[in-house]
């Protein structure tokens, strides 16, 4: 497996892999990655992240 030196940023607030932790997001064939700031978005909110996530209309939001 090649390795990219690309610095990785979160798919909500741009933050870098520098500064914050990034989680792997894989979703409709794509690869995204989230940090752990905006990951409760994700879950919790995720029509928030329409425009920047493809699909994330389709996503339903957690049950509590």
């Amino acid at each position: 497996m090649t390795q990219s030196n690309e610095i990785k940023h979160c798919l909500n607030c741009n933050v870098s892999e520098n500064e914050i932790p990034l989680v792997n997001l894989n979703f409709a064939g794509r690869k995204e990655f989230i940090c752990s700031r905006c990951l409760p978005i994700l879950i919790h909110s995720p029509q928030k992240l329409v425009g920047k996530l493809d699909g994330a209309d389709r996503i339903p939001s957690a049950n509590h």
